[in-house]
């Protein structure tokens, strides 16, 4: 129970006469009769405050339900709606705060409404989760204006349920209504012409100005008497495996997430943009073991498969074994597949270890390195020494640095194909490179 503004002014209003007093009894005169009429002002005006709190506890008919997507997506905001119903003859006048999970992030953190008797308002705010997960929310917070307006009353609402947040869908969202309304290189993405450059027919269209000229077929231009161009199906149904380091290196957070969560974001998406392909998807989660094996397969299922193993997994403090992981890969799978490797090689023993071990995948598959920088060491690097404590600093930074890119360097030279990226563009940058690669025919 606390007093609104109304209340606190009419109890200051209730001091000019005490003052008064005082200064009439500094002349002199008697001033008892105006102390005694300021006592029952104030007496009689913290009665009616209690008895106004009284009325407001008594208030019942108040309903809240909590709108929400069935599953949040991490790292971005998240619309949730608060239906608060007034079930009661009087109009309310309140404040609302609802009981998020910790450490998540909510624009604006308070509500404000006033509901008409038998009516109800939608209140919507910006839910921010910063982790993937099982969570939980809370009761919902009201406090009521009571029906004088000399009290504020808080009740609580029970709202608790549970909450699921996965990676981030909103952006596959995205992503497939701007493939349905055929957008070119929106948000960074670079929707290409997907009839690729392999070796399967499918059908002749007239000649663009943006087609290659390698691809005009000369005997059906003959035969039309226009140029026409011969477009060639992209290959389906190929083998795709993702390999998720979840080790240390992973668990660096930039912004709002880690770089684990960047990678299952790159995975998801590339989930989608590679259904209209047709291609059979596999999953491999491993840090100083393997944790989890999906074999290629593809349709709902397998997306449902991924979700499963993807939205809960966090990153652990722990030694990467690359070389376990591929031979177990290559065990399970010995056909020749695409195999996206989301990793960080700033360690200079894991980087050393990789290298060798991505030599014997190679063998058996295509591998691509998706090498997700550390940026607040790039920015280290980059800044200029104000002291000597600072000089050491930026010249260990520059020292990695330059040890990562020449890592990177000698997996190119040895035929490994490598997309150094910050974690920000790791999703774009993924899902170009393979589409790049679908549409050139390198695969």
């Amino acid at each position: 129970m606390q007093p609104t503004r109304l209340t606190v002014c009419l109890f200051t209003a209730g001091l000019v006469p005490l003052l008064a007093a005082i200064v009439i009894a500094l002349l002199g005169f008697d001033s008892t009769w105006i102390q005694w009429l300021v006592l029952g002002f104030d007496v009689g005006l913290a009665a009616v405050f209690c008895g106004d709190a009284v009325l407001g506890a008594r208030q019942r008919g108040l309903r809240v339900t909590r709108e929400k997507p069935a599953r949040l997506s991490v790292g971005v905001d998240n619309e949730v709606t608060l239906l608060v119903e007034n079930r009661g003859k009087r109009r309310l006048e309140l404040m609302l705060r609802d009981e998020i999970p910790a450490g998540f992030r909510v624009e604006p953190p308070l509500l404000q409404t006033t509901i008409p008797g038998r009516g109800w308002v939608r209140l919507v705010y910006r839910l921010l989760p910063t982790a993937r997960g099982n969570f939980q929310f809370g009761d919902v917070h009201v406090r009521l204006r009571c029906p004088l307006g000399l009290a504020w009353i808080d009740k609580t609402l029970d709202a608790q349920e549970p909450a699921q947040v996965y990676p981030n869908l909103l952006e596959v969202r995205r992503y497939e209504a701007m493939v349905r309304t055929t957008l070119v290189r929106s948000g960074g993405y670079h929707i290409k012409r997907l009839p690729g450059a392999s070796k399967e027919f499918s059908h002749f269209r007239d000649y663009t100005v943006d087609d290659d000229f390698r691809h005009v077929n000369w005997k059906a231009t003959a035969r039309r008497a226009k140029p026409i161009t011969s477009v060639f199906e992209s290959e389906r149904s190929q083998d795709i495996i993702f390999c998720l380091d979840a080790g240390r290196m992973m668990a660096a957070r930039v912004g709002n997430l880690s770089k684990l969560d960047h990678a299952i974001n790159a995975i998801l998406m590339l989930t989608h943009v590679s259904h209209r392909f047709q291609d059979n998807l596999g999953l491999l989660v491993f840090s100083h073991k393997v944790h989890e094996y999906l074999p290629p397969a593809k349709g709902r299922a397998q997306h449902a498969r991924f979700l499963q193993v993807l939205y809960n997994l966090q990153p652990e403090l722990c030694y990467v074994n690359y070389r376990e992981a591929f031979q177990h890969l290559v065990a399970r799978h010995p056909k020749r597949a695409l195999t996206l490797v989301f990793t960080d090689l700033l360690d200079s023993v894991l980087s050393t270890e990789y290298r060798d071990a991505v030599g014997l995948l190679k063998r058996f598959h295509l591998p691509l390195t998706l090498a997700v920088a550390d940026v607040p060491l790039q920015e280290l690097g980059a800044a200029t020494p104000q002291n000597v404590s600072q000089l050491y600093e930026v010249a260990v930074a520059r020292d990695l640095l330059t040890g990562r890119a020449e890592l990177l360097q000698g997996l190119e030279r040895q035929g490994v194909m490598v997309v150094d990226t910050v974690p920000q563009r790791l999703t774009m940058d993924a899902v170009n490179r393979y589409l790049a690669l679908k549409v050139s025919g390198e695969w």
